[in-house]
Parts: C-alpha cells; sequence; structure tokens
C-alpha cells in the first residue's frame, strides 16, 4: 500500500492504495545476456517461458534443461539443453512496459485455417471472466490482462503492466500446463498492434478479442494471416475489423 493525495470537487485527502508493480527482468540464455523486459513481478516463469517460445529461441518447453528466476535479483537465468543462436535485431514495439521483439517478419508466420467461429455474446461473457479474474486489476488498476479460453471457460489468464508481457505469459503458461494453444481465442484487455497480432498467429489463434481497438498495421496482418480480429468488446456488442471468425444474426448493410 502507497499513500498518496486523492483530489474531488476541490477537496483533498490522504489515501492508501495498492500500486501497480514493475520491474526490470533480465533473461540469461545458456550464461548470455540475451533481454532485459519490464514486467510486474508475478507468473516470472511463465513470462521467460512464454517469451522466449514467441521469440522463436526454443520451439518447446521440453528444451529447457534448467529456468531459475529471482524476483528479487531482477534476474532469470534459463539453460537450454543444446546451443542456441540468440536473435540481436532488436525492435521497440509501440506498447507499454517497454516492449521488445526480435522476429516481427510476417513472412516467418504461415496463413492460419481454421473452423472456429464464437457468437459475439459469447466474446463478451469471456471478457467478463477475463476481468473477474484479473486480481492485480482489481487491486490496483492500470494493468493488463490477457486469456486464452475455448470459448467455454479461460484455460489460462496473466497480468502485467505490459500488454505484450500479458500475452508471453498466458503462452508460458499453456506450454508449463501443456495446453495447445492452436485454434483457441486470445483475450486482451489492451490495444491489438501489429507485434500482438503476429504473437497470436505464432500461437495459430485464429480470433484475437480486445477492450480496445487494433491499429490499421494490424488489421493488414490479420487480413494476410486468416486472423478475425474484433475490438471494443463489451458485453452485448463489439467491432469486427477483420475475419470471418464472429458468427453474425444478419449481414452487414451496405
Amino acid at each position: 500500500m502507497r499513500a498518496f493525495i486523492h483530489v474531488k470537487r476541490g477537496r483533498a485527502e490522504e489515501v492508501k492504495a495498492a500500486i501497480v508493480r514493475e520491474q526490470p527482468l533480465v533473461i540469461w540464455v545458456n550464461g548470455q545476456k540475451f533481454v532485459t523486459l519490464l514486467c510486474s513481478p508475478v507468473k516470472l516463469d511463465a513470462l521467460v517461458v512464454g517469451y522466449l517460445w514467441l521469440e522463436r529461441v526454443i520451439a518447446s518447453v521440453d528444451e529447457i534443461a534448467r529456468l531459475e528466476v529471482s524476483e528479487v535479483d531482477g534476474r532469470a537465468d534459463v539453460t537450454l539443453a543444446h546451443a542456441v543462436e540468440l536473435p540481436t535485431e532488436r525492435i521497440l514495439t509501440s506498447g507499454c512496459g517497454g516492449g521488445i521483439t526480435f522476429r516481427i517478419d510476417p513472412r516467418l508466420f504461415s496463413r492460419l485455417d481454421s473452423a472456429r467461429r464464437v457468437r459475439p455474446e459469447t466474446l463478451g461473457q469471456r471478457m467478463r471472466d477475463l476481468f473477474a479474474a484479473a486480481e492485480q486489476y482489481r487491486a490496483s488498476r492500470g494493468i493488463h490482462g490477457a486469456a486464452l479460453t475455448d470459448g467455454e471457460r479461460l484455460l489460462a489468464v496473466a497480468e502485467d503492466v505490459g500488454r505484450h508481457n500479458a500475452v508471453d505469459k498466458v503462452k508460458g503458461e499453456a506450454l508449463l500446463k501443456g495446453i495447445d494453444t492452436a485454434d483457441l481465442i486470445l483475450l486482451s484487455t489492451g490495444r491489438i498492434s501489429s507485434e500482438m497480432l503476429l504473437k497470436a498467429a505464432r500461437m495459430r489463434v485464429p480470433i484475437v478479442a480486445s477492450r480496445t481497438s487494433p491499429t490499421e498495421m494490424a488489421i493488414g496482418l490479420a487480413e494476410q494471416l486468416n486472423v478475425t480480429v474484433c475490438g471494443y468488446v463489451r458485453g452485448d456488442s463489439l467491432n469486427v475489423y477483420a475475419g470471418d471468425g464472429v458468427l453474425l444474426d444478419a449481414p452487414p448493410s451496405d
């Protein structure tokens, strides 16, 4: 808890409340310093595993021989069962939390072919479930959430100051639990930008739904990779920007 001044209608008072935590996490791979992520210090194992998989450093969690994470030291030591050449061309993403990616080339991703279809009200219900499961958000606000769902229930949930980190965490949690992400639905409270869309494509997720908007580049990539993108998902409304994964009662009028 931290004290701060709350001002309302010209009156000021001191209050105490939870504040979102943020810290750097330095990831070392086979003794080599790889990257520093700014993140929320929860589910750090899942963050490391998910980030390495999404950046194509590993193809399976079985490649990790040892993983030690110290929240106190802000350090994660990963020993792989094989030698690896780490990517070096860093790209600063458009996200919060100091997002960094190395492999954003859409040519690395194949077009999805999925029969997954979902009704708008189902996405609204699962988005409500995400907020219900978001403990850090209820305590302090100012934090992003992400979840993977099969449409019926949430399979993995994570929160982080960075929306990219939250997605990395749910992928990492899926890997650690042996959950196949192909054909699932990705929910996010944050903006769907190009690198967020590519994370979904890497996971073979055909539907991405957000409480806010996608970027134009993300929509273009979604059309290219056959990913359905929904924004501004509320209880009974949403916008469909790309794809045919949402079941509509009537075709859109001209």
